[in-house]
């Protein structure tokens, strides 16, 4: 069977890079390059647009002036119209739109002007487009003072900074996962002509309630290195997006070595709820992992032997490497959508200590395969 060729604006984005990353996990998509400068380049753009089956519509402005945001939203939605009759393709459109649109702002007014586009050009040539009303989105990766108001938190509760709220309102919020998954969905589908899409979220919480929670991570991290108890998906999903506003130094927790005549003694992990604690041997020049998360915490503690430990976030080149041994203990974090392994560079056999915040499950076990180095 044919692969779907989907293609998605805005792919260096905050909601196209996990998009991106989504789609690579599935067999039959391939997602076509995609770069900011097709926009002024008409001819990449027209070939792009030529091979697409499918086409996700991601590129936006959300931060500028007025009347910028307004006009270039609307650009962006125009061109790629264009670029798309040019080509003499007409694939599905999914149009990310936001729940803004009934807002009076010039970024809310764009998404509806965007839509009514949408709906003109799908009208017109007989084609399929669906307007995606997405809720607010937050998740790893995002930008602070940009994307969410939950990047922003993340990164000021994790950098020393006291957040402040403006409007403690109520928010509509969505996982950055459920987000793709559900976009996933929806090009999976065979809808015909123009319909609005209301992407439905995941939780209603006031920001303070936001506030508070990274407030409570943030402290008993800090503290004794507490994992906290998460009692619904959205504080797992929150907790997990929290770890990664961490400077990286933070990933690395140092312990204190207790030692006595009978040896020593480690507190490695405080935890609030649950989880799984596991150990592995490993033998002199063998290296474990090369696979990444994107919904388990995990950590990893070397007790005995020496040890190298690399991370890279998938989508990106840049190498972490921690290295470590059992006569200096530390442990260090395994944050989601960076791939991970573990190898044996000391003479003797590598004693391994991992913790996870779930019980494995063989069905389910949220474990994706891709060498840290390539």
């Amino acid at each position: 069977m044919a692969k779907i060729t989907v293609g998605i604006t805005g792919m260096a984005g905050f909601v196209g890079s996990h998009l991106r990353d989504r789609l690579a996990r599935e067999d039959g998509i391939e997602v076509l390059p995609f770069e900011d400068s097709f926009y002024d380049n008409p001819g990449r753009f027209i070939d792009f647009a030529g091979q697409a089956d499918v086409i996700v519509h991601l590129a936006g402005v959300n931060r500028d002036e007025p009347e910028v945001i307004y006009n270039k939203n609307i650009e962006l939605m125009q061109k790629l119209l264009d670029y798309c009759d040019k080509a003499n393709n007409y694939p599905p459109i999914l149009f990310s739109a936001s729940t803004q649109i009934d807002r009076d702002n010039e970024y809310g007014r764009a998404k509806k002007r965007g839509m009514e586009l949408l709906e003109q050009f799908c009208q017109t040539k007989g084609s399929t487009g669906i307007s995606m009303v997405v809720p607010n989105v937050f998740g790893d990766n995002g930008k602070p003072f940009y994307n969410s108001v939950v990047a922003t938190f993340c990164y000021q509760v994790t950098h020393g900074d006291e957040p402040t709220i403006q409007n403690d309102g109520q928010m509509s919020m969505i996982y950055i996962n459920n987000l793709v998954d559900d976009i996933y969905d929806l090009i999976q589908q065979n809808r015909k002509g123009y319909s609005v899409e209301y992407i439905k979220p995941r939780v209603d919480i006031k920001v303070s309630e936001v506030l508070a929670l990274l407030k409570k991570f943030q402290a008993g991290y800090t503290e004794c290195g507490m994992v906290p108890a998460v009692n619904n998906e959205f504080e797992r999903d929150l907790y997990n997006c929290f770890i990664t506003y961490m400077d990286e130094r933070d990933w690395q927790r140092n312990l204190k070595l207790n030692t006595d005549d009978r040896g020593s003694f480690i507190e490695v992990f405080k935890l609030e709820k649950g989880g799984q604690v596991s150990f592995s041997t490993t033998k002199p020049g063998i290296t474990r992992g090369n696979h990444y998360h994107i919904r388990k915490n995990e950590k990893f503690c070397v007790i005995s032997g020496h040890a190298s430990i690399k991370l890279r976030r998938i989508g990106t080149d840049k190498v972490i490497e921690y290295k470590v041994s059992g006569d200096k203990p530390a442990w260090v974090e395994m944050p989601i959508y960076h791939t991970h392994n573990i190898s044996n560079i000391g003479d003797s056999e590598l004693v391994t200590l991992f913790w996870i915040n779930e019980h494995f499950n063989p069905e389910d076990p949220d474990t994706f395969y891709e060498q840290v180095e390539i």
